[in-house]
């Protein structure tokens, strides 16, 4: 019943879907670059500088904030974010995966997908979405590569090389 946008200036809003009225409006003093998840009455969205944010539903106030890597420059790749058995997995425009408590947002395992030499190329990195399948993360990015991350631990199951920055589809087995 209602429809939560985020724009490019740090303006979130949360419109009533039948009347079109607005409900509430905030600012957050970093523009956002991700895609927005809502789940039990939370609104996750991540920031240019690479913090994940959670802000109540009912009045947008922040709930709290997961700090990850920041990086000098900036990308136009919006970051991903997924949500599974009460955990906010997402990537950061430097690469790194995380996952996190979605009630507290504490650390529970962060996984880097490049090395320290991507610092000077983050600005060129593009990441998919990413996807879940079961027990699987799996997404890729321009640089060569496809991966697949256990949810439970952050480990590896296995890379390829495979250059698409194309959201990764999971058909049953396939």
């Amino acid at each position: 019943k209602y429809l939560i946008v985020i724009d490019s200036i740090g303006k979130f809003y949360a419109v009533d879907l039948i009347s079109g009225d607005l409900i509430w409006s905030q600012y957050n003093k970093n523009p956002f670059n991700s895609q927005i998840k809502v789940s039990n009455n939370k609104i996750y969205a991540i920031d240019f500088n690479n913090i994940l944010r959670c802000f109540s539903l009912k009045d947008g106030s922040e709930l709290w904030k997961f700090n990850s890597e920041n990086s000098f420059l900036k990308s136009n790749k919006r970051n991903s974010l997924v949500i599974k058995n009460n955990i906010v997995y997402f990537n950061n425009s430097l690469g790194d995966i995380s996952a996190v408590g979605i009630n507290e947002g504490s650390l529970i395992w962060q996984t880097p997908t490049q090395s320290s030499a991507i610092y000077e190329n983050a600005f060129s990195l593009k990441m998919s979405d990413l996807v879940i399948s079961g027990e699987d993360l799996v997404f890729s990015n321009n640089k060569n590569e496809i991966y697949s991350i256990n949810l439970i631990n952050g480990i590896l199951n296995w890379k390829q090389n495979i250059n698409s920055s194309v959201r990764p589809v999971i058909i049953n087995d396939l």
